[in-house]
């Protein structure tokens, strides 16, 4: 089935292959890469969250501290660490809930986590207000700082509660996230492995298509090498025929004419040897045969200019056509009261003058010879058609039936009585041959008692 197959379709089918394996792979390696960018986003995103979350105990951690340790020592110093919680705190916790915005558990929970923290705050400022307020001696005894003391370490053991079921949840969706990117590596090397081995599968294949389709090329170039062998020995033996046939129509022609003027010299000598001896019918039956004669003389004239028709190889030249039909309609001479009409507008050829010459002369000269009157008209106009010109000879004669159309081109055909005109039915089948020769057509348009147009193209070079 594949040997089968035009190339061009063969050449598409090796080209695919490759191609539509390909595309799995870029495909996969699309989605892997926007899947794995996204994963590693939820990653990082998830990390910051749990790195926030840390911050925000240890700051919780360090403003109790401070207290602490301005409780013992009375120095301002220890209150640093509670100063800059107290600034970092409400930052920590608002880049929390924007981090969080997209779990409304997570937020439900940081909002109980940031109340316990508001409520661990203002107990730090309660007991930093007592310190402040007053003796050294009364704050160890004072019953209201114990009672805030001991009411701030369970706050503090519940914000630690909570912020752990927080990072326990971030660290759940953490692992999640990990697992998820994971997954996306794993899908992804073994797609593109499938891919791969898929383009690998692909190539082979394309390369053993090539492979097959090169050995059917090579195959089908030996065949037309041979081919070509034969053409040219058929070429070159045609060729040797032509030239046979050339020299064998010369020979004919000439060995056929000369007995044809031994024959008409004889007949004339004759009469004039036998001059007024002879009876009428005697005479006119050497009359006849006289006419007999060149008529044969014309059918071998025309069968070397038919042989001849399509062997032009003239340079081609500038060929002003309205002159070249003054020239031929000089040289045929029509009767005085014949009229030829040639349009105004006649082109300007780049072609060879002496194939055009015959082909008008043949269609002009068909004109008068065969019309039924000497006052008779015949008009030559032509219209430009591209890379063509189309001419047209016609006649207001007594024209030609539908059913003597299709054989008025062919050899040695005529539609008149050869005894009552000169005519060997070798013109009309030059004018194809000629036309034909040069890229054209010819055709014609008739109707009886109404005259006949013969149409022809011609390259305008």
């Amino acid at each position: 089935m594949w040997s089968n197959l035009p190339v061009i379709y063969r050449g598409a089918m090796i080209l695919a292959v490759p191609i539509i394996s390909f595309i799995p792979a870029i495909a996969t390696w699309i989605w892997s890469y926007e899947a794995k960018s996204e994963a590693q986003q939820w990653v990082s995103h998830t990390e910051k969250v749990l790195r926030e979350t840390t911050l925000l105990m240890k700051n919780i951690v360090d403003a109790e501290t401070g207290i602490r340790g301005y409780a013992i020592t009375r120095k301002s110093e220890f209150l640093e660490p509670y100063l800059e919680a107290q600034t970092e705190i409400p930052v920590l916790l608002s880049a929390i809930k924007e981090l969080t915005a997209d779990n409304p558990s997570q937020q439900l929970h940081l909002k109980q986590t940031e109340e316990q923290i508001k409520t661990r705050l203002s107990l730090l400022v309660q007991i930093l207000n007592q310190l402040q307020t007053q003796p050294d001696s009364n704050v160890i005894r004072s019953s209201q700082l114990t009672q805030l003391l001991t009411k701030g370490r369970i706050e503090m053991d519940r914000i630690r509660q909570s912020i752990e079921t927080f990072s326990d949840e971030e660290w759940r969706l953490f692992n999640l996230r990990q697992q998820k990117l994971a997954q996306i590596e794993t899908i992804r090397n073994v797609a593109l492995g499938i891919s791969i081995f898929s383009i690998i599968l692909g190539y082979g294949l394309a390369i053993k298509l090539y492979l097959q389709s090169e050995e059917k090329l090579e195959f089908k170039a030996k065949k037309l090498e041979k081919i070509n062998q034969n053409l040219n020995l058929v070429n070159q033996l045609l060729e040797e025929r032509n030239q046979e046939l050339d020299q064998f129509t010369y020979i004919v022609s000439h060995d056929l004419k000369a007995p044809l003027r031994g024959i008409t010299n004889l007949s004339e000598w004759i009469e004039e040897d036998l001059e007024g001896k002879l009876d009428p019918d005697t005479s006119q039956n050497m009359s006849l045969l006289r006419n007999r004669v060149q008529r044969m003389n014309n059918f071998i004239d025309g069968l070397l200019a038919y042989s001849r028709a399509d062997k032009s190889q003239e340079a081609k030249t500038t060929v002003d056509v309205q002159k070249l039909l003054d020239e031929i309609i000089d040289s045929l001479a029509p009767p005085p009261n014949f009229k030829i009409d040639i349009s105004s507008k006649m082109p300007v050829l780049q072609t060879e003058a002496l194939p055009l010459q015959q082909v008008f002369s043949n269609l002009i000269s068909n004109g008068i010879k065969h019309h039924h009157r000497d006052d008779g008209i015949i008009q030559i106009s032509a219209i430009e058609q591209g890379k063509y010109y189309q001419f047209a000879v016609s006649d207001d004669g007594l024209g030609i039936a539908p059913e003597d159309q299709a054989k008025i081109f062919t050899i040695f055909k005529t539609l008149s009585v050869k005894d009552t005109k000169e005519n060997t039915g070798i013109g009309l089948s030059i004018v194809k041959k000629i036309v034909e020769h040069q890229g054209g057509k010819v055709w014609l348009e008739s109707k009886l008692n109404q005259g006949t147009t013969f149409y022809f193209t011609w390259s305008s070079g």
